[in-house]
């Protein structure tokens, strides 16, 4: 019974591990994703060539870096409410 419980701990301290991972790279996605839109609107503010896919590019990446965040947030919530 003891090594059981033992396994099981091992299984949730490798969970929260991963865990944690996956909300650093949720996050880090996050930022990336911010930093494309930043370029794209920046690209339609130089060349008007293509300054409504810039535009469009940069809101749809825009919101994709809420997602990510958003996302991230929740996985940490998960972490705080059982890594206690």
């Amino acid at each position: 019974m003891v090594t059981d419980n033992h396994n099981e701990d091992d299984k949730f301290t490798a969970l929260i591990t991963d865990l944690h991972e996956l909300a650093s790279y949720l996050h880090n996605r996050g930022d990336k994703t911010l930093r494309l839109s930043r370029q794209f609107a920046e690209n339609a503010q130089r060349d008007s060539s293509n300054r409504e896919f810039d535009i469009n590019q940069s809101r749809m990446l825009d919101y994709q870096h809420t997602v990510w965040h958003e996302i991230g947030n929740m996985v940490e919530k998960l972490i705080k409410q059982h890594d206690k």
